[in-house]
């Protein structure tokens, strides 16, 4: 009798994770929530990016401003020593095409537009429009169906640029764990046919402000044969961030922004 009790249990679990939840929430709000949860004020990052091909390992350090006017984020190579002090500031206000700039030791300070939006962070299959849209603002949001990703029920929200919002893509799919409020996988198209990039989140984590945040990623491109995993190991709110730091020439040194 417990051994019918524990398989019974069992199939029921089975069930219910198969089976992908509906949300009482529409897609705008859907999307709304999830916005406000990126719009999350100042925060400093550590974190691991390991490329297949050609094979290469970075850690980094973010530091970045996120409200609902605009987006600020800097990111500086830590190690490897050859390539230490390598910066780029991406910033993006309201609709306005996002720009930024790339730094390179010793002195080497280059400005990025709207049109090189498309080209890869570091080297990595991120691209500087992946680190700084927030696709959840856009106008154009739509709940397309349901799927089960890892064993986890998901809302897939279907999110496209409004009219006056520019971007390197045009549309978004983002499968969503309701209960959590955390996406699973994401897909970006840049025009008809195949997404040009898929991320995949591989390790969910509560972050020091008691919300389920993604922690790691595994991000692939166009290119088959590479692919980008992301390994996130610290990540602190409410730090102190001087206006200085999200400038141009801010990129020209590491510092470690404190609580």
């Amino acid at each position: 009798m417990k051994l019918l009790l524990i398989l019974l249990s069992c199939l029921l679990t089975a069930a219910a994770v198969h089976a992908a939840e509906p949300t009482s929430l529409s897609a705008k709000e859907l999307a709304m929530q999830l916005s406000e949860k990126q719009q999350d004020g100042s925060s400093y990052v550590r974190l691991k990016m390991t490329v297949k091909s050609p094979a290469l390992l970075l850690q980094l350090q973010i530091k970045q401003r996120r409200t609902a006017a605009s987006t600020e984020v800097v990111y500086q190579v830590l190690w490897p020593k050859t390539r230490a002090g390598e910066a780029v500031l991406l910033r993006q206000s309201g609709n306005q095409p996002a720009s930024g700039s790339l730094f390179t030791p010793p002195d080497n300070l280059q400005t990025l537009d709207a049109s090189q939006m498309k080209n890869g962070l570091f080297g990595t299959d991120l691209t500087y429009a992946d680190v700084v849209e927030n696709f959840f603002a856009w106008d154009n949001q739509n709940l397309v169906g349901t799927e089960v990703v890892d064993r986890v029920p998901c809302q897939i929200l279907e999110s496209k640029p409004g009219a006056g919002q520019r971007s390197i893509y045009t549309s978004v799919r983002t499968w969503i764990d309701t209960r959590r409020l955390v996406p699973l996988r994401i897909e970006k198209t840049s025009r008809s046919g195949p997404p040009v990039r898929r991320i995949d989140i591989t390790h969910i984590v509560t972050d020091d402000l008691g919300r389920a945040v993604p922690a790691n990623f595994f991000v692939s491109g166009s290119n088959e044969s590479s692919g980008t995993e992301i390994e996130g190991a610290k990540l602190t709110h409410q730090v102190n961030l001087s206006d200085s730091e999200l400038t141009p020439n801010g990129l020209k040194e590491v510092t470690v922004p404190r609580r």
